[in-house]
């Protein structure tokens, strides 16, 4: 099934290196979808067009609050952090809680720590109304400690796509953090698809709820939705950089 992404990536490979301008025009757009969809998906209310203004301008949206204001900035951060030394940094524990440190910088009123996992039990209310309750916070460390030497074992054996799909799933179902998982995992997995040489898979806010659906299958074992689904995602991430 990786056929068509593979054949991308290397109709991508013949062009390289890519001319500097063209890298940051490509870059930009990473950057702007990638930081719009996510925060669509977790509610945010910036427009596409309101997160490129504001962070290509600096200049504050009329009607948004600071908190959402934060959390466009922040995500953005929290991609340049994740592009720099890319291929030198290893996906750990370490980077995952300072991309949630990032994602939090400067956020008041809230209950948690910034960068730390978190201090009681959360849940959530499935598609299917059912109530799904996330790793306990007492488990948290050991799963951890697991998620990233399953990652460790998996990541010469399995494909980059099944890979980061799998890994992204697993770190929403463990949901170490009070808030922010979402983005987290999302993060996570693009480190995995990135450090393959493989553009970022952009979680489109119109297909939040085939996202969410494909989540809840892959909690009863059936992680295909999932897969399938980031795997239109990076073919997509490819056909953009190609039209360029």
């Amino acid at each position: 099934m990786w056929e068509k992404i593979d054949e991308l990536r290397k109709q991508v490979d013949q062009q390289r290196p890519l001319k500097p301008e063209l890298m940051k025009t490509i870059m930009q757009k990473f950057r702007e979808e990638w930081t719009y969809h996510s925060n669509a998906i977790e509610g945010n209310t910036f427009t596409y067009q309101e997160t490129a203004f504001f962070l290509r301008e600096g200049l504050t949206v009329k009607g948004k609050s600071l908190r959402e204001h934060l959390e466009i900035v922040n995500h953005a951060e929290a991609i340049d952090y994740l592009q720099e030394g890319i291929f030198e940094r290893d996906l750990t524990e370490r980077l995952i809680k300072d991309f949630h440190a990032i994602l939090f910088q400067g956020v008041r009123d809230i209950d948690f720590s910034p960068g730390e996992y978190k201090k009681e039990d959360n849940h959530v209310l499935t598609l299917s109304g059912q109530i799904h309750n996330y790793t306990s916070y007492i488990q948290v460390p050991l799963e951890m400690e697991l998620l990233i030497k399953w990652y460790e074992e998996e990541r010469k054996r399995m494909h980059p796509v099944q890979l980061a799909a799998m890994f992204h799933h697993k770190l929403v179902a463990i949901h170490p953090f009070t808030d922010g998982n979402g983005h987290l995992s999302r993060l996570s997995m693009n480190v995995i698809l990135m450090k393959h040489g493989l553009p970022p898979a952009i979680i489109r806010n119109e297909n939040r709820q085939d996202y969410y659906i494909a989540l809840e299958k892959a909690d009863h074992g059936d992680l295909q939705s999932i897969i399938n689904m980031i795997a239109d995602e990076i073919t997509h991430s490819l056909e953009l950089i190609l039209s360029v």
